[in-house]
């Protein structure tokens, strides 16, 4: 805003007063890669799947680093997702309560019937506001498919208090979860590989 005085005669007096601010915005996206090979290595198929950050993901992520006075994480744990079609409830769906989908458990990580540990490294940084772009990756989980196999539809990450490797545990704090375009058949002996990167943009 500018504002302007000015008095006649011998002397004039000129003021001025001016506002500016700036306006930044943070979007959180993610993006799990996927791929699945036979007992002989033979590449089967590949899914590139964006995720959904939760509501409860989000609000652990800013009590963490905003509210928290100290925070070990806890995983995060890595899983993968079984129903034919599954369906998120636009952000609300909690390691408790996510009606749309259930988890798929044919599988070992490791040799042990377990979640896959997220391992993320450093986040890099690219560009400047307004074209920011944060990246943090963690390293690829294969998954070996036990039994009958079936479909494998999707993945979902768990962290925060409670959260647990073991399948089918409903503790910790559902951070992301996504869905493949169609479901993909897996059968026993194919190995999954996921990796997940996260993206702040601004």
């Amino acid at each position: 805003m500018q504002k302007e005085l000015a008095s006649c005669g011998d002397s004039a007096v000129a003021t001025l007063q001016a506002n500016a601010a700036g306006v930044e915005t943070v979007g959180i996206e993610g993006t799990y890669h996927v791929e699945c090979r036979d007992a002989e290595g033979n590449l089967k198929w590949t899914e590139d799947v964006p995720n959904l950050v939760n509501a409860v993901g989000k609000q652990l992520m800013l009590d963490t680093l905003l509210k928290g006075s100290s925070y070990s994480v806890t995983g995060p744990f890595l899983g993968l997702i079984g129903t034919t079609s599954p369906t998120f409830g636009t952000g609300s769906d909690t390691m408790t309560s996510h009606a749309g989908w259930t988890e798929f458990i044919n599988y070992t990580v490791g040799g042990s019937a377990v979640r896959g540990t997220a391992v993320f490294g450093s986040a890099t940084s690219t560009g400047s506001t307004p074209a920011n772009i944060t990246t943090s990756t963690a390293s690829a989980i294969t998954y070996t498919i036990t039994g009958a196999g079936g479909n494998v539809t999707g993945c979902f990450l768990v962290t925060g208090s409670g959260a647990s490797s073991t399948q089918s545990n409903t503790g910790g704090t559902l951070y992301s979860a996504g869905a493949f375009g169609t479901a993909k058949v897996t059968t026993a002996g194919d190995t999954v590989s996921v990796t997940y990167s996260t993206t702040a943009t601004s």
